[in-house]
């Protein structure tokens, strides 16, 4: 029997729909039917069952895959192909070996464990002992494309002496794949035996971390650590500060609690509320209540202002808070500018900037810049000194304070200084540090690349555009003075040190603190770590006197 078409001509509208887009068409078919095959198996699935879910008809599915058995070799083929696609984005190529290896185990980990229909499929297909695979030249050359990778990342990491020789790369595969695969395929089971906890999702994350953790170590030449992919020595494990480690098991226990299917929106969130949570008592000589909304050509602007209580007319620093250019804000980075104000008798003016993925570059830094001349023409009636102006921020934030300060420089707008802590200055992460640090703590190498995306998209203009990246600039020369805060364990060390090294070449004064046995984003741990205290005690010291000149 035909079709039976409702009176109001639906069946009329279907129809041109398939005329005019026959690839959303075939894609609905491969999705639902994708579905159906892994709840039901290929002897469980109709046909039936999949055109009336996609409101097409069986003859319009044969039309497009011949039958059902076509159909099901066309869903493995969309569903590793979907597999293969992703892992080609992830940019592995510009990362160092180690970084790119955990990174490529944790996506398998992922990606099965949030697409378990992939699993079963694949499951299904081993109970028909791979027949449809094996007429299928395109899930072939899919899967090649994986062995090429790893093989790729197992040379260099070789040829690196990181990794030792002996392994073939459909061995890693096969590591990979065996830990990725059980997540999902005994789930029930085990679950049934041994309880769920492994798959709850702060279990998850931690299986997730496992598998990067059992590759590296199968791969690693002996004396050779699996975070760095560099030599340490017991004692080097040392050399971070001790206190930093009392403040990591607070930082991620409290971030273990947040899934890595976690929106930015839901980081977000969830670091305001470990921010509100850690936030130490503000200084009682600072007034933290005045805001303001700043117009700019990147849309409104909030910043709060931390004032000494002293009154009079006040030196000024422009803040931005780090957190990657998409998540934190005035209230995260609150014991940072309160100790400021407090211990400089200065006013601080901390900027809620757009964050990225929903406003990426430029509309963070127009604002910045928007927030820079609002400070310099209501310097009176915010009681501050227009001619004692600085700029500064720590991680992101450190990287808008640098490209504003060019900017501000060939606007004619005043600064008295720059205050750059653990800056991104470029992104180049064929830097020694980027492979040194790759796991941190607390900023880790993997998946950088994603982040700075959603940021900037174009990967040149992420290199050669200076209001992005301050070292691409072609001069530095007339820019304030300059105070750049690195860390010894920090991805971003050699990038901020390249940068202090180009302001002094180009006659600017710089002062730079390297940061031994800190890592990034140290000062969060002013609780825990006295050395913490001490640089940001450091950095206002330098801040007052440049700003008494």
């Amino acid at each position: 029997m035909g079709e039976a078409m409702s009176g109001d001509g639906s069946g009329d509208t279907q129809r041109r729909g398939w005329k005019q887009d026959p690839d959303a068409v075939r894609s609905n078919i491969l999705q639902v039917a994708r579905e159906v095959f892994a709840a039901q198996g290929l002897s469980g699935a109709r046909i039936d069952e999949i055109a009336a879910r996609t409101r097409t008809s069986k003859r319009m599915i044969y039309y497009y895959f011949g039958d059902k058995q076509n159909l099901y070799r066309a869903v493995l083929e969309d569903a590793y192909s979907r597999m293969r696609h992703r892992e080609d984005a992830l940019d592995l190529g510009a990362l160092d070996p180690v970084a790119a290896l955990r990174q490529l185990a944790e996506f398998t980990f992922d990606h099965h464990r949030h697409n378990p229909d992939f699993v079963r499929l694949v499951m299904i297909e081993n109970v028909h002992e791979a027949g449809h695979m094996s007429g299928s030249d395109a899930i072939a050359g899919q899967n090649s494309s994986v062995i090429r990778l790893l093989e790729d990342i197992y040379r260099r990491g070789v040829e690196d002496g990181f990794f030792r020789r002996g392994l073939t790369a459909l061995e890693l595969h096969w590591h990979i794949s065996a830990v990725s695969v059980f997540n999902v395929s005994n789930r029930a089971t085990f679950s049934k035996i041994f309880g769920d906890e492994l798959f709850s999702e702060r279990g998850q994350h931690m299986l997730r971390r496992h598998v990067g953790d059992m590759i590296l170590g199968l791969v690693m030449k002996p004396g050779l650590s699996a975070e760095s992919g560099l030599p340490r020595p017991r004692e080097e494990a040392r050399m971070i500060n001790p206190d930093i480690f009392r403040f990591l098991e607070v930082w991620e226990d409290k971030w273990s609690t947040l899934g890595p299917d976690a929106t930015a929106a839901d980081r977000r969130l969830h670091f305001e509320g470990i921010a509100r949570d850690m936030r130490l008592p503000t200084p009682p000589e600072v007034e933290t209540d005045e805001e303001h909304w700043i117009d700019s050509d990147g849309g409104p602007v909030r910043v709060r202002i931390f004032r000494h209580s002293d009154g009079g007319t006040q030196p000024a620093l422009i803040y931005m808070h780090g957190g990657a250019w998409m998540q934190g804000s005035p209230e995260t980075h609150w014991d940072i500018t309160a100790r400021i104000a407090a211990w400089n008798r200065q006013t601080v003016i901390s900027v809620d900037y757009a964050l990225a993925p929903e406003h990426p570059f430029p509309a963070a830094f127009l604002q910045v810049l928007a927030v820079a001349k609002w400070a310099r023409d209501e310097a009176a009636t915010l009681g501050i000194n227009p001619e004692r102006i600085a700029i500064g921020g720590d991680s992101a934030g450190g990287n808008l304070a640098a490209v504003v300060a060019l900017a501000c420089r060939d606007e004619g707008v005043p600064l008295c200084a720059q205050l750059l802590i653990y800056p991104a200055c470029d992104f180049d992460r064929s830097r020694p540090s980027y492979a040194e640090n790759a796991e941190g703590p607390l900023l880790k190498v993997a998946g950088m690349a994603a982040t700075n995306a959603l940021y900037c998209a174009d990967v040149d203009q992420l290199r050669t555009d200076p209001r992005i990246a301050p070292l691409a600039a072609d001069t530095h020369a007339g820019l304030p003075p300059a105070y750049v805060a690195v860390a010894q364990y920090d991805p971003l060390r050699d990038s901020g040190l390249a940068y202090a090294k180009k302001l002094a070449a180009d006659g600017v004064p710089v002062t730079t603190h390297g940061g031994d046995g800190l890592i990034h984003g140290y000062l969060r741990a002013m609780e825990y770590c006295a050395d913490s205290e001490d640089r940001l005690r450091d950095m206002c010291a330098w801040l007052k006197g440049v700003s008494a000149a």
